[in-house]
């Protein structure tokens, strides 16, 4: 026997509507929390004084700083980690926990020698009422500050030669160092030039004939030059400077 297949009822739109809203009322049943406190423990959220605390730090921070920009203005970029470690007294775990990566702390360091230059180098020839003695003095405290406690040059000029511009880190610290040092240079050539001391002419050319003379300097005292010699490029400069004075007696 022939069994013939029922035809199918097609729904109406109300039954359609019907099915669809059942469908939803099931779903968010399913969705409500079973109560209010058991939502609010699955929702709530640890605090900070909930969260495990780190071992505190064993060691000063400022100190261990101190202790790399010393290594690095005496040892260069080369510098391992390692070699860093026996340096500071830190191991190396603690200094990538406290600093970050090598070049992090050079980093760090680099920040914290570009304060001192400025205000024991810098600042007393932007501070200078007279431009060309300002000058004068501005180099003799360069040779003070480039050969103090047994260093050779200034850490940033020195890592500038010896790392070629290739990094963009010590690129961007040495770029803002020249930049200040360029700046206060010129200011204090333009201090003279109102003051009646030097002409104001080649401003331009003698602030970087002067930057010139800070570079040469720097990288002299890196290669090891006698302190007659240094004593001798700053007398140079002196002689210099005396040639631009208006006034020279």
């Amino acid at each position: 026997m022939k069994l013939e297949s029922p035809t199918a009822k097609p729904f109406s739109f109300y039954e359609f509507s019907q099915i669809f809203a059942d469908v939803g009322n099931r779903g968010r049943k399913q969705d409500q929390p079973a109560s209010q406190s058991q939502s609010e423990s699955e929702c709530s959220v640890p605090t900070a004084s909930d969260r495990p605390q780190g071992r505190p730090r064993q060691f000063d921070a400022d100190a261990v700083l101190e202790a790399a920009l010393q290594y690095f203005w005496h040892n260069g970029i080369r510098t391992t980690t390692r070699q860093l470690e026996q340096a500071v007294g830190v191991s190396q775990s603690s200094i990538y926990n406290a600093f970050g990566s090598k070049s992090d702390l050079l980093d760090r360091v680099l920040g914290v020698y570009a304060v001192r230059v400025e205000q024991q180098v810098i600042d007393p020839l932007n501070r200078a009422d007279c431009g060309l003695d300002g000058i004068n003095r501005f180099f003799a405290d360069h040779y003070r500050w480039a050969t103090q406690h047994g260093q050779n040059g200034c850490l940033l000029i020195n890592l500038m030669a010896e790392d070629g511009g290739l990094d963009p880190m010590i690129a961007r610290h040495a770029q803002r160092y020249r930049n200040r040092i360029r700046t206060a240079l010129r200011d204090a050539l333009e201090r003279a030039a109102r003051a009646g001391e030097t002409f104001a002419c080649d401003i331009d050319s003698r602030t970087e004939l002067l930057m010139c003379l800070v570079l040469g300097f720097n990288i002299s005292a890196r290669a090891g030059a006698s302190r007659t010699t240094m004593n001798r490029m700053l007398q140079s400069v002196q002689d210099q400077t005396r040639g631009w004075r208006l006034n020279r007696s």
